[in-house]
């Protein structure tokens, strides 16, 4: 898990070589404009991140966490950051919210610390906190004031040991090292407590703060969020006259609304061009429209920063030594929000939309934010086919995973490159199960039989906010089902996208899956309820836009596989049905424990996918282990229970409809070893016809 730093060194390294070989390639390429800026994606061109803040209440921290995991796995940020509440009010929530994100949602995490109020051993507390949560970066900030007071006056310091932001880094860098990756803040309109130059600007005094923070051990700064790109521009160039060499990474507010602009421009000492307010005031009464030019007048500052700094790098060495005045990322003061800020990125060509809709028109149904920190319900949970089929293509991101599935940022899991495809749809159950091992070691996958192969907990915090609360999960998995096939139609619903979770898959339907959809829903309509499978791949290149992982110039594979529910009856036409297919093998146990093994021989794990790669060994991150099937198969019942059955009243038709379908119903992984074959998906077909004596 690198520092934050170290990303984005990685980033601009990568920008540099691709731009010399742009270079060479063409004589012309030397003449970059905005649009060929933006025509590139997100990496290696530019990077940006997200800001979230703890919410007052637990309903609001449920939605936060959820979207934060949507946010990281649709959007793919460099970082997000976790704010910290006034005298660390916060401090609990904040370091659980850091710690769900680096350790489920797989996002590396930039942890807000502000210093007032706070003696050293309490920093030296919290920054030990941070470090076993695997938090690896931190925004060194005073903070708010102390109560009783409103507001900073010039020259206040913090009322707790380390009087300054400078004080903090320091005694970051005293107690750590190089451990943690250090941010500072950066007003390029000064601070709100500080005079400003007659221009509007920051002071010389107010800069040279800023320059001792950086010379005390930071690595970058992130600066208070502006909407005069002009005075932004000034700011870089008079950060790098004085010698602030590191990234300057610009906050970017998406405006939510006309009376929140003018407030919190107010509030900060913000000015706002008068080209602004007036595209602004003549919609400032509907909110929606405020938001659509909002989006459109931040996506105009990002194009205009990335072109106007990127045509004056002078050089690649002075790129990388801060000698020029470029900027390639971006920090999103998301407000919690998600609408706005993937509306932007998606105007920027960030990420691939897949309808000629732009990324500012009109919201579509269920398409509205909800505010977080409030008990209000999070509309934006519930996915709309529509939705997923025309907002973000998975397309961009599939060629850049390094595994099939994302890897961890925590430390201890730095060398995990392999995992059993049960937990495919429910990583984060699969990371607390895993989550005390020591080691991986070598990367391989370890002994399923350990100890330390974590047991269920139905006190687990994420078990519970993934499908939202009660009255959430009557609305995905239905209010009163009286029979079978209703459950059938759960399933079938959410292969289709119109329910967005169900409880063994707390994640929307894999890219590849959507290359077999309507074969899928019809089998989950007669009743092979899908929780898994993939389809066969023989040799892809592993930069394949739905297949690929790996890097470039790999070839990649992967064997058909098929895991889902089924009656008694059904299980038995499974068996048959793998009889009959040499290349087929199968598992089946109920919620009893009683195995079923259908053309198994003696032996242990199956490799489900590997990749070949130049000058490096054969890959195989995704296994069928026979005994981590079985540790599977007792969590995928018991959450028959604890997620479904519970919302019916006890003796109720629904309330036994579903009891007896997890007391009865068998869970069974079909592998086909026939991954080369050229008659297609042999193993789907099968099924299709087993489905097909169903209907």
């Amino acid at each position: 898990m690198p520092r934050i730093i170290d990303k984005i060194r990685a980033v601009q390294y990568e920008r540099i070589a691709v731009s010399s070989q742009s270079s060479s390639s063409s004589s012309s390429a030397t003449n970059t404009t905005s649009e060929d800026v933006l025509s590139d994606d997100v990496q290696p061109g530019w990077h940006y991140s997200f800001e979230f803040f703890p919410p007052k209440t637990e309903a609001g921290l449920d939605n936060l966490l959820t979207r934060i995991d949507r946010m990281s796995r649709r959007l793919n940020p460099l970082f997000v950051s976790i704010t910290w509440g006034a005298n660390g009010s916060t401090l609990s929530r904040t370091l659980a919210i850091a710690s769900h994100a680096q350790r489920f949602a797989c996002v590396d995490v930039l942890l807000h610390l502000s210093c007032t109020g706070l003696t050293r051993e309490q920093i030296a507390q919290i920054l030990n906190m941070a470090k076993s949560s695997g938090v690896r970066n931190i925004l060194a900030l005073r903070g708010d004031p102390p109560h009783p007071k409103r507001a900073w006056k010039e020259g206040d310091v913090s009322g707790g040991d380390c009087d300054r932001a400078i004080d903090l880094v320091k005694l970051i860098r005293k107690l750590h090292g190089d451990y943690f990756g250090i941010g500072v803040a950066g007003h390029p309109e000064g601070h709100s407590s500080s005079e400003k130059c007659d221009d509007g600007t920051t002071t010389s005094l107010e800069m040279q703060h800023l320059k001792d923070k950086l010379d005390a051990g930071a690595d970058f700064v992130i600066t208070q969020f502006f909407y005069d790109v002009d005075i932004f521009l000034e700011y870089v160039k008079r950060c790098r006259g004085i010698g602030i060499k590191c990234p300057i990474i610009p906050g970017i507010m998406p405006i939510q609304s006309y009376s929140s602009l003018l407030k919190m421009t107010s509030f900060c000492n913000i000015s706002v061009p008068s080209s602004v307010l007036e595209r602004l005031e003549r919609v400032r009464l509907d909110d929606e429209a405020v938001k659509k030019i909002g989006c459109e007048i931040a996506a105009e500052m990002c194009r205009r920063i990335l072109a106007e700094t990127s045509s004056a790098s002078s050089s690649a060495v002075d790129y990388i030594i801060g000698d020029d005045c470029s900027v390639h990322g971006f920090h999103f003061y998301t407000l919690n929000l998600e609408r706005s800020t993937t509306r932007i990125l998606a105007s920027l060509g960030a990420l691939d939309v897949d309808s000629p809709t732009s990324a500012g028109a009109a919201p579509q149904e269920n398409d509205t934010d909800a505010t977080i920190g409030s008990e209000t319900k999070d509309q934006d949970q519930i996915v709309t086919r529509r939705e997923r089929k025309e907002s973000i293509s998975e397309k961009a991101r599939s060629t850049k995973r390094v595994l099939p599935w994302k890897p961890s940022t925590m430390d201890n899991r730095s060398k995990e490159d392999v995992r059993p495809i049960n937990w495919s749809n429910r990583p984060k159950s699969y990371v607390m199960r895993t989550d005390d091992w020591d080691e991986f070691p070598n990367g391989r996958w370890g002994d399923s039989t350990s100890p330390a192969f974590g047991e269920l907990s139905d006190l687990s915090h994420f078990y519970s906010f993934t499908l939202g609360c009660d009255d959430d999960r009557r609305a995905m998995l239905g209010h009163c089902p009286l029979n079978e096939s209703d459950v059938y139609e759960v399933f079938a619903r959410y292969v289709e996208g119109t329910v967005p979770h169900i409880p063994w898959c707390e994640t929307p339907l894999q890219p590849e899956s959507f290359l077999i959809q309507p074969q899928l829903a019809k089998l989950n309509r007669c009743g092979l309820l899908t929780v898994n499978s993939q389809p066969p791949v023989d040799g892809a290149p592993s930069n394949h836009p739905t297949f690929g992982w790996g890097g470039k110039g790999g070839r990649v594979y992967q064997r058909g596989y098929f895991e889902c529910f089924v009656s008694p009856d059904k299980t038995n036409r499974l068996t048959s049905m793998v009889t009959k297919h040499p290349s087929m093998i199968m598992y089946a146990v109920n919620n009893a424990g009683q195995e079923l093994r259908v053309g198994v021989e003696e032996g242990g794990v199956t490799a489900l996918t590997w990749g070949v790669f130049p000058n490096r060994e054969i890959l195989q991150p995704t296994i069928f282990d026979p005994d981590a099937f079985l540790v599977w198969a007792e969590e995928a019942f018991s959450l028959w229970s604890t997620m479904w059955l519970s919302l019916y009243d006890f003796g109720s038709e629904s309330y036994e409809l579903i009891e007896n379908m997890r007391d009865t119903y068998y869970l069974v992984a079909i592998i086909d070893n026939d991954y080369y074959t050229n008659d297609g998906f042999l193993l789907l077909d099968a099924l299709l016809e087993v489905g097909g004596k169903c209907s």
